[in-house]
């Protein structure tokens, strides 16, 4: 921007130019926000990002060892044997089910050591619950690192690559068992 336009617009708010924006600090700092802003914002490590995720999936597998499945259809709460509503909305309204159908009796067979039948309810939450587990030691260690004050682990292309298959799985065992092809 010119002298004469800063001057100019300073004038009609009826200011002085600012003498700040000749400084070459002021020059160091906008180059350096326009060529690094990735930096500026990986700099700083979020601990709460990490604790809550770390929360949610260890969650997420202690309430899965908690219930058990019964008949194969439903879920139960162990001691005092009640059986959980339906959540799957396509299930209900439309009385077919959708891609994720099956994930949380899968969680619960995989939590109780039945691969089988964790198979048979849903096979790519095999994989979702295997990224689950990882988790754990995962989001630990970035919180251990982060007390450290080291930089935190960032891989990007890892999450992208794990969500991408198990979209593809989810989908692809959506459309066999859609066309009745069984994976007992």
């Amino acid at each position: 921007m010119s002298q004469t336009a800063v001057e100019s617009r300073s004038q009609v708010k009826g200011r002085e130019p600012l003498a700040v924006a000749e400084s070459p600090q002021f020059d160091r700092v906008i180059r350096q926000s326009i060529s690094t802003p990735s930096q500026s914002i990986q700099a700083r490590p979020d601990r709460l990002y990490h604790i809550v995720l770390l929360a949610l999936c260890t969650s997420v597998l202690l309430i899965a060892a908690i219930l058990t499945v019964r008949d194969r259809s439903q879920v139960v709460l162990p001691f005092v044997q009640f059986p959980l509503p339906e959540l799957c909305t396509m299930r209900r309204l439309a009385g077919i089910d959708c891609p994720g159908c099956g994930l949380t009796r899968c969680f619960i067979s995989l939590a109780h050591g039945d691969l089988a039948a964790a198979w048979s309810y849903n096979p790519a939450g095999l994989w979702l619950f295997a990224i689950m587990v990882f988790q754990i030691p995962f989001r630990s260690y970035q919180l251990w690192r982060i007390g450290r004050g080291r930089p935190e682990i960032v891989i990007p292309w890892a999450l992208q690559i794990a969500l991408g298959i198990l979209a593809i799985g989810l989908i692809v065992q959506w459309s066999l068992r859609f066309t009745g092809t069984s994976f007992r």
